[in-house]
């Protein structure tokens, strides 16, 4: 173990600790707050409706006649929407109420003393039946004037449980006479509270404590690591790839906005054999993108693989109606590097495409980048595969990646593509030997050779004279939307 590598990662795990203590201390003076605030909320009901009784009901008791009463109080039950009814209550039997099928209804509710105040859950009212929801609670808000005459006001649950809700990533719970309220429940618990109308507190849960640093806090969390890894200079492939551009490629993904472009190839006597298929970013708004601006970070990040599977499918829509009058076969090659070597998915998509065109001539060829190395052992094992099923092999800009000779030597491969750099030695001057030594190489292994990137007579009739058979560059054709590829070489 690197003793320095884990000295570093102590002084992260240290300063996260010391982050979450902070916060464990702020989440306490918060959720104090909370508890304060919630308390507030519950007092304006209750001690509202206290003192509308005071200041209103209690001066019409006790009542001669209930019409009278609730008309008087109509707006108590207009204007109030915690107020579900209103009730009195005469030893223990309902005398009046704004809800009529209650009149003349016998309670188990006990004598006290006369101003005694009391605030309880009934799980059961007695009209509950009635409702389209059956057994629906309620809170009684219960005022003696006598100890056998008394008003009780009922609550909706939901106007006291909704006041807890706003806090859900507090652990905060409002104790009664027989009910506690928790987030998202309410419990019947008889005796939870001695003395006063309620009280309200809190737990510190684990469980809650992260809730509340993922939604107020994560940034704190975030802004220590990304500063961790900039202090000491440490590159993590996590970060690396969420750069602004990732989420406008990730967009671009899911609107198909790539689109393949077909550069043609041809051979030795200018007839066409196949073609390479080239990704653009077709945005709405900037219009063609080349894959300069993209490919190194979707080959980072793993993107590369869906824009493939969205080329393939492209190219099979296109060219599954093409009639192929030449003779011979057309082969189709697409670019794919190291990172699709390491799922399945690569070879799921190749062996859908052929199915999909396997009434056409068209030989599909993957051209191997190598702008990362391949892992050798997972990289010829995907290569038999392939190559049980026919599929073409290039070894694409070969001499300017990883260890080019090594996959050459270690996988069957077909063809060997000449990469520019070495094409354009034509033209800069006499010094040709690497590519003279490239081509030589082709011919003793006796693998097939595509020369890319011709721009100039000289550079083609050099390697005419070299024997070289197949071409592809500007000089012939530049890239083209499939449509026109289609268009121009089918029609």
């Amino acid at each position: 173990m690197n003793p320095e590598k884990t000295i570093k990662h102590y002084i992260y795990v240290f300063g996260l600790i010391i982050i979450l203590l902070f916060l464990l201390a702020k989440y306490y003076r918060d959720s104090i707050g909370v508890v304060d605030r919630v308390s507030a909320g519950i007092s304006e009901i209750v001690l509202e409706n206290i003192k509308y009784y005071e200041d209103e009901i209690s001066r019409t008791l006790p009542i001669d006649n209930c019409s009278d009463f609730l008309n008087k109080h109509a707006k108590l039950l207009l204007l109030d929407r915690n107020v579900r009814s209103l009730n009195i209550t005469d030893h223990s039997r309902i005398v009046c109420s704004s809800i009529a099928m209650l009149n003349g209804v016998n309670t188990k509710i006990r004598e006290e003393k006369s101003g005694n105040v009391r605030l309880f859950y009934v799980p059961k009212t007695p009209y509950s039946e009635s409702l389209e929801k059956k057994n629906v609670g309620a809170f009684l808000l219960k005022i003696s004037y006598s100890p056998t005459y008394s008003t009780m006001i009922a609550l909706y649950p939901e106007s006291l449980t909704e006041i807890i809700d706003d806090y859900d990533e507090y652990d905060v719970y409002v104790s009664f006479e027989n009910a506690v309220i928790y987030k998202n429940k309410l419990v019947e618990e008889k005796n939870r509270l001695i003395g006063g109308l309620y009280k309200v507190d809190f737990n510190i849960r684990l469980s809650s404590f992260f809730k509340y640093v993922m939604m107020h806090h994560s940034f704190s969390i975030i802004f220590w690591t990304v500063f961790y890894f900039l202090l000491l200079n440490i590159k993590v492939p996590f970060f690396e790839k969420f750069t602004i551009r990732y989420w406008n490629i990730n967009k671009a993904i899911k609107r198909s906005e790539f689109h393949p472009y077909l550069q043609p190839i041809l051979d030795i006597n200018g007839t066409l054999t196949g073609a390479e298929v080239l990704a653009r970013w077709v945005h709405p708004k900037k219009g063609v993108i080349s894959p300069v601006c993209f490919i190194d970070e979707v080959e980072a990040n793993g993107k590369i693989t869906e824009i493939t599977r969205i080329l393939m499918k492209k190219c099979s829509t296109h060219l599954h109606d093409v009639e192929f009058m030449r003779k011979g076969d057309f082969y189709l090659g697409f670019n794919v590097c190291a990172i699709q070597f390491d799922s399945k998915n690569l070879y799921e998509d190749v062996v859908r495409l052929q199915n999909e065109l396997s009434s056409k001539p068209i030989k599909i060829v993957l051209e191997i980048t190598e702008r990362k190395e391949f892992e050798n052992e997972v990289f010829i094992s995907y290569i038999n595969r392939l190559k049980d099923r026919d599929i073409k092999i290039a070894l694409d800009d070969f001499g300017t990646g990883h260890c080019s000779m090594k996959y050459l030597i270690n996988s069957n491969v077909d063809i060997i593509k000449i990469d520019r750099t070495f094409v354009n030695t034509i033209s800069e001057g006499p010094n040709t030997h690497v590519l003279d030594a490239i081509i030589n190489l082709a011919k003793t292994t006796e693998i097939g050779i595509l020369a890319e990137g011709i721009e100039n007579q000289e550079q083609f009739d050099y390697l005419y004279s070299k024997n070289v058979t197949r071409y592809q560059g500007f000089y012939f054709d530049k890239p083209m939307p499939i449509e026109e590829f289609v268009k121009k070489y089918f029609s």
